[in-house]
């Protein structure tokens, strides 16, 4: 499945949610390369976040699009979150995707 129908099918499925959890959001990434900065990337999303701590968004970004899904769970002291982030863009021929997991510990109360 092409990646454009995958945003085309989560745009459909946030438009028919309740608002109440849906938002929009605006990042900005600037890389570096052997310490100098290169061109920067911005990112365009809308997003719902689910009553079980999931939430998924999706949206455009500078030269192409991407999307995000994840998890945030609390129990505690301990803070579990992951996530699955890929991006399709003009500048590569292969759709670039990461899989991020962190586990938090927080001393105290």
């Amino acid at each position: 499945m092409k990646f454009t129908h995958l945003l085309l099918i989560i745009l459909a499925v946030y438009s028919t949610s309740s608002p109440a959890d849906a938002y929009a959001g605006f990042k900005n990434e600037v890389p570096f390369k052997n310490l100098k900065a290169q061109s920067d990337i911005n990112h365009l999303r809308l997003g719902y976040k689910f009553d079980n701590s999931l939430y998924i968004e999706a949206g455009a970004m500078t030269g192409g699009t991407g999307i995000e899904m994840g998890y945030k769970f609390k129990k505690g002291n301990w803070t579990i979150k992951g996530k699955f982030e890929g991006t399709d863009t003009s500048q590569r021929d292969y759709f670039k995707s990461k899989i991020e997991t962190e586990v938090i510990y927080k001393f105290g109360k």
